[in-house]
Parts: C-alpha cells; structure tokens; sequence
C-alpha cells in the first residue's frame, strides 16, 4: 500500500557532459543555488548544472548515485549489479553513493508529493528505474560514439568488459577514450534495460563489497560523523506522551566539568557537553517539572478493554470500496454458514529496537543547516529540519549516513528535528544522541491492534465470506512520512496483509474504529502484514482443524485453483519435508503471506514441548517467491533477518503501558531473540514469476503466525494475544 516510485518522465535523460575529465550523465534543470551539491559531488559547476545518476571517471570506473538508503539489507551490492550488467563492467569499478538530497532526485510516487524515501522493498526496483536506465542510456551513447569515431556499422560494436569492441577489426576503445563524442549525442529518451532472461550478473549471488568495511568497523554510520569542534547532547523526554515541560533547575549539570549549556524544549531537555558520556551523568542530575496533557492516563489493560469492547460492538467505519466491501453479502454468508470460526486477537505495541540509536549530528549557521543522518526518508527530514529553522529547504544539506537498523523507525523524523533546535541553541556542531531508554520510551511504535474475525464456512469447510473488524490507532495520524493519506478517515495501512490474498474468500466486510490513546504509532516492519498475517492464518489454521485436515492439505484445497501459489507451497512443503514423522512431542506450523499473483513467502516452524508451557524451537524453515531475483543470497539473508525480527515480537515484543507510562527501556525489559535460543533458519529462495517485488518486509509476517500455529498444534489452544507468554507458553 506504500507508494511505489513510479516510471521516470521523458525530461530524466535528456543532458551529459563532460567535467574535469569526467562523463556525467543525468538531469538539467538544477538551478544556481545547487553548486553546493554539485561540489560535494566532487565536480566542478557549469554553465547548465546536472543532477547525476552516473559519473564516468578518467580511470574507466562508474559512480552511481542513487536515493536508495544503505539499510544493512544489501541493496548498494544489487545496484552496482546493475551498472555491471548494463555497462559490461566488473564490480571492483563500480562505486555506489547515495545521491544528494535534492529536488532533481526525488521520486514520483503517484498520488503524494514526489521526495526521497526507503520504504516498502522498493529499493531494487527503484534503482533499476534510475540507475538502470541511465546505464542503458550510457550504453547506447558509447555504442554509438565508437560507431561514429571508427565510422562502422553501430550494430558491428558491442559492449565488452568495460570496453567497446568492434568485431570484426578487434579493437578495443576504453570508456574514458568516447566521453567527449558521447557528450555531445542526444540522450536516448527511452532507454531499454535488460530483461532479466538476458541478465549475465544480476540473478546471480554476487558478494556484498560492504561487508568487509561492516565487519571492521571502517563503514560510517551516522552517530559516526564527527566534524570539527562537535559537541554532544543527551535527551530527557516527558515521561507520559503529551506532556511538556514546566521548567527545571539548569545549575546542577551546569556545575559539571565539559557541560557547555542546558537546552530546554517543548517536551524535553537536553544538556550538550564535550562528550556524550558527560552529557548523560548531568542529565541525570536534572529533575524537571512537567505539564500534564489533557489525555487519560491510561495501563495497557485500560487500552485492551477498550480495544475489545470497539471490536465486540462492531459499529466500526466500513471500509470505503465497493469493490472489496459486500456488507449484505457477508451478512448473508454467515447466516447460511454451515461453520463459522469467530476468534479475537490482540496484537501490542512495539518498538522498532534499532540497534544504532536515533541520532543526528547537525550545524547550524545563520542561513544554512548541514545534517549528517542515518535516515529512510531524507526529503521529508530536510523538509521537517526546514521548517523548524525557519530556513528554504534548499539552505538544508542533508548527508545521508550508513543505517545501523530502520524497520521503519527512521522513517519518522522527530529526533532530527529536536536535533536542530539543540544545535541552533549552541552555534556549533551538536551530535544528538537518543538513548536506548529515550527510544524505547519515547518514540514511535507499531500500533496496538485488536481484531475480531468471524469466517463463513461452507458444509465443505471452504470459506464463503469475512467479516473483520478491528480497532486501534492511527498510525497514518501520527506518522511524518509523506505517503496516501486516509481514505474517508479509514486508515489504509490496518488492512494490509487482509485484501489481495491468495486464498479465495468471496465476499468481505472489513470494519475499522480509531482508538486514540495519546501514543505515537507508525512504520513497523511488514506494517500491517506483521499482525494480520497471523489473524488469517490461525483463522484458517483452526478452519483446518475443523474439518479435520492436515494444515498443507487444507490450503492445497483452498489453493487449487490458484497454480502459482499451490506450486509455491508444495515445493516449500517438499523442501522442509512436511510429511516426514516428527519426534515424540514435536509439532509443526505452517503460515504464508501473499499477495495474490505478486510475491509469496512462508515459514514452516518446528518446535518441541519440553514441559507443559515451556517448548524450544527445533527448526525453522522459510521460502520466498519474489518472482524474478536479483540477488539469491541477498534474499536469503533478508529472509533470515525477517524472521528473527519477527520471532522477537511473537516470543517477547510488548510495548505496555502503567501509568500511562511505558514499561520498557533497554533490552533487558525488551527482549529481542538471542542466538542461544535460535536455530539456523534453511531458507528456499524460487524464482517462478514474470515480476520484480521486494523481499525486505517478507520474514517477520509469516514467522509470527507459523510459530502460533505450531504451538496451536501443540497445545489445541489458539494464539489470540501476543507475545505467546498470555497463552501459557515460554521459550526454555
């Protein structure tokens, strides 16, 4: 639901030149005040300035620029796949950067203002949008070049190794030996990539060239940057949301050695000092006074009895489409069912757990911002740090950092803003620093979500309607990023993971009431999928059970007219070897997630019972059908990170509330999965479509509901809250 970039309009190709030896190839239209990103560029400003996807150098190597965020998933190594296999180049002279935050770059998104954001596992098709047919382009001007220069046929030269080879006479001419003709020819206006059938390097499992700098230590993640003169600052937020402050005594941190100011904010107060370190032991020191807000203050039963009674009166706002709405319909299909599974499900808060913290490192002068940040959306942060400065967007530089973690918490840009008005406070370089305490409790969180789901059955136990209804906050309400807003007040991102299934359900209602507690909700990884997921297919799991059928047969029946996703889970079901006997007090569950004819992943999960309450998990088995692979080991490890992700918030994640406090504060109270209680995860990547999706948000939707199917099996109890711990289980 998160909007895709869409198809470049004719004006992206049409300008290259040749600067400081080097050929650029890119967009015009860049005005005068970008000389400051043309030289961060590294290049000199011209008469006509370009925004550049590529950049030849003199030495026959290629920078390509992209607006794809280096995340940690891999996608720096699939782009330069692309100017590998559109230029004929090897990998050790391809060079990826992310491209400067500027308006020539942004990305049209249909239906919401073009910018700059990672989100939704677009980034591999976006980059093969760009980056990809800005090579194609490159590669017919240097094909036409060395034709005109060599005055032959253009069909006699080809592409080879980086060079331009003519067959018949055997020479050879290096890039950097056709810049100045290539410069001078029109720009092709439809540029053709290549179709995956002819790929030589992308589909194949190419090393990351990151890693190495990963593993050292070398690569430069934003709480990294340290320009000259910085100093540090540590945050204390209010401790319930809404909450601003009162005042506070600045002269107990002011009397400590390096502290250089106390600096006080609507809802928060920082102290800024000559370490981070020193900057935490005063803030300590500080006791403010705060304002309470005009919310309830509410515990996190509180917030569950009144998620429940929303979904138990069923009065919510009906979703606005006619064509995935039947309300008669459904009404009619459960009166004439001849079964009908009626369960509700509780899903908590979460927090995103990055593992490098929020932190943004930021300068400010009288009339101009720069920002070194680890973020997913950099034209809504520029925009964001713009407005609170008082500054034009085009007076804030954004440096865009390695990420140490999103999950969709870097979307939002709260700690950058509060990061600028720190460092404007001061004059100097400031690096902003959120504690994993200010993050677990202050910021952002996947929203609680209750849901009642009644399923119509058949007298065959196949379904014959839906009826949905949910209730929680708005995330779209509190979120920062630009994305599709609200469709007649109906959150879109609720019913992610519900419409576009493989499964035939043939008719739908699909309720939902916003229940506003005051908390901060937005991106979570996989969205709406990471709770739905499970919602479906413990529904269909307990369906199955009913009609006395094994979990995969079940789902073949419903899957048989639907040869793509029925041969997606019998070759995961032969892979995992589904029907070989289990061990005495073992069991197995299986869950998937799909998008109708786009993109299938699954988990197949084994577990044993070790003590009533108490299992260990003994295998876990994945699969993914991203339709055509750019990279398979870079999907695998997706896969790998998905469900480890995912298996922190089905065994453990909750984010509750006391007080109308958060609970939790650092990975002691927020359990993440450790390596000693996690079993290597065999992962089968296939490559059975037509189409290219992303794979980044697949792992965590399926794992959560294959874990509460597995332990559905064993204990004959449905999973209806999470984490598993309120049905009686633990992780020995």
């Amino acid at each position: 639901m998160m909007n895709a970039p869409s198809m470049p309009s004719r004006r992206l190709f049409i300008g290259s030149s040749v600067v400081a030896g080097a050929w650029i190839l890119g967009v015009s239209n860049i005005s005068a005040s970008n000389d400051a990103q043309a030289q961060e560029l590294k290049v000199e400003p011209v008469k006509s300035p370009f925004d550049f996807w590529l950049k030849f150098t003199a030495s026959d190597e290629v920078i390509a620029y992209t607006t794809v965020t280096s995340l940690g998933q891999g996608t720096f190594t699939s782009i330069a796949q692309i100017v590998a296999e559109e230029l004929t180049l090897s990998m050790e002279k391809i060079h990826v950067e992310h491209a400067p935050v500027i308006a020539e770059f942004h990305q049209n998104r249909g239906g919401v203002p073009p910018g700059i954001t990672t989100f939704g596992s677009r980034g591999f098709i976006a980059a093969r949008i760009t980056i990809g047919s800005a090579c194609a382009a490159a590669r017919d001007m240097l094909l036409l070049a060395a034709s005109q220069l060599w005055q032959v046929p253009l069909e006699e030269c080809i592409l080879q190794s980086g060079t331009v080879y003519h067959q018949s006479t055997r020479r050879l001419l290096a890039f950097s030996q056709l810049f100045d003709i290539a410069a001078t020819l029109p720009v092709p206006q439809k540029p053709k990539v290549k179709e995956p059938k002819d790929w030589q390097v992308l589909g194949k499992s190419t090393p990351r060239a990151d890693i190495p700098s990963r593993v050292n230590g070398s690569a430069i993640f934003g709480i990294d940057v340290m320009p000259q003169g910085l100093l540090y600052a540590a945050v204390m937020h209010a401790p319930r949301f809404g909450e601003s402050l009162v005042g506070v005594d600045q002269r107990p941190a002011l009397k400590l050695k390096g502290v250089h100011k106390v600096v006080v904010l609507f809802s928060a107060v920082a102290v800024v000092a000559d370490s981070y370190w020193t900057a935490t032991v005063a803030l300590k020191l500080l006791k403010p006074v705060w304002r309470a807000s005009n919310k309830p203050v509410l515990d996190s039963e509180q917030m569950s009895a009144a998620l429940l009674d929303a979904v138990t009166k069923g009065d919510g706002l009906p979703f606005p489409s006619a064509r995935r709405q039947n309300v008669d319909g459904t009404a009619a299909a459960l009166t004439k069912a001849a079964h009908i599974i009626d369960t509700t499900f509780e899903a908590p808060f979460l927090a995103h757990a990055t593992m490098e913290p929020m932190n943004a490192t930021i300068e400010v002068s009288r009339n101009r911002a720069q920002v070194w940040i680890s973020t997913q959306s950099q034209s809504d942060t520029q925009r964001g740090i713009a407005e609170a400065l008082g500054l034009k967007v085009e007076q804030v530089t954004l440096h865009s950092q390695h990420v140490g973690g999103g999950f969709g918490r870097r979307l939002e840009h709260d700690f950058a803003i509060e990061a600028a008005l720190i460092a404007k406070d001061i004059g100097a370089p400031v690096k902003t620093i959120w504690s994993r305490e200010n993050d677990t409790r202050a910021g952002y969180y996947r929203p609680m979500t209750t849901a009642r789901l009644r399923l119509a059955l058949d007298d065959q136990f196949m379904p014959m309607a839906l009826r949905t209804d949910m209730a929680s906050p708005s995330l779209l309400a509190y979120s920062k990023v630009t994305n599709g807003p609200a469709i007649k007040g109906y959150d879109w991102s609720t019913i992610m993971g519900l419409f576009g299934l493989a499964y035939p359900i043939p008719t739908m209602d699909t309720r939902w009431d916003n229940i506003d507690f005051g908390v901060p909700c937005g991106y979570w990884r996989s969205v709406g999928n990471s709770q739905n997921t499970l919602f479906i297919e413990q529904t269909l799991e307990l369906a199955a059970r009913a009609a006395g059928e094994d979990s995969i047969a079940y789902r073949r029946r419903l899957l048989r007219n639907h040869p793509r996703a029925l041969g997606f889970i019998n070759q995961f079901a032969e892979h995992a070897k589904w029907d070989a006997p289990l061990v005495p007090n073992s069991f197995r569950g299986f869950a998937m997630n799909g998008t109708g004819e786009d993109l299938y992943s699954a988990h197949i999960v084994e577990i044993e019972v070790l003590a009533p309450g108490k299992f260990k998990l003994s295998k876990i088995f994945a699969a993914i059908d991203p339709g055509i692979v750019a990279n398979p080991k870079m999907v695998e490890a997706q896969m790998q990170g998905g469900t480890y992700f995912g298996l922190s918030a089905v065994l453990f994640g909750e984010i509750s509330f006391k007080n109308g406090m958060v609970e939790q504060g650092n990975f002691d109270t927020y359990r993440l999965m450790q390596m000693a209680n996690a079993p290597t995860i065999d992962v089968l990547v296939m490559s059975r479509g037509t189409e290219i999706a992303g794979v980044g948000e697949e792992g965590p939707p399926s794992i959560i509901a294959a874990v509460a199917n597995a332990l559905l099996a064993a204990g004959g109890k449905p999973i209806v809250r999470l984490p598993v711990n309120y049905s009686g289980w633990e992780l020995a």
